[in-house]
């Protein structure tokens, strides 16, 4: 091989080193506690739904809003303090109970939104009078909205529960 196929390659390998994917392939992903990118995510995706609701007429730029807080919030369990299901290095104690209790206030969030908003939903479909396409179409709006909660809290919950390991 060439000494200019050589520098190409690893100018390559560098590269591909940089964006990560390697490292999540060999299962070396350093967790990061993502603070501030769920509250991004949901103030978003509820500004959306709150724009949607107020006013229906132009939902679809609510649901805009909605579509990038869940394309932030899907990249926030990779990234994230928890570890992926199934890993071979899950086999701590702590790691399990992080897990558990930020999926239990995940759960108990969505929940108590569902609640709410169908709730919601009922009494603004009563109050504006809206037609049934109108109604149907603001509750898959909200389910959207209840997708990006399940893919944020868990995350916006173990990285304030927790305290970021300091750099060796």
């Amino acid at each position: 091989m060439s000494k200019f196929n050589q520098r190409f390659f690893s100018r390559l390998d560098a590269a591909a080193e940089t964006t990560g994917i390697p490292a999540l392939a060999r299962h070396e992903m350093r967790r990061r506690h993502l603070r501030w990118m769920p509250i991004l995510a949901l103030a978003i995706a509820v500004g959306g739904w709150a724009w949607g609701l107020a006013r229906p007429d132009k939902a679809y730029l609510g649901y805009a809003a909605i579509s990038v807080g869940f394309a932030i919030a899907v990249f926030l369990p990779i990234f994230g303090p928890i570890k992926p299901w199934g890993g071979a290095k899950l086999a701590d104690e702590f790691d399990r109970q992080l897990r558990q209790r930020a999926f239990l206030c995940g759960f108990a969030t969505v929940t108590f939104a569902a609640f709410l908003g169908i709730w919601l939903l009922l009494g603004l479909a009563l109050i504006d009078n809206w037609n049934r396409e109108a109604l149907i179409t603001q509750i898959a709006y909200f389910d959207y909205l209840l997708f990006v909660l399940y893919l944020a809290v868990p995350t916006l919950q173990a990285s304030w529960a927790t305290r970021p390991v300091e750099e060796d």
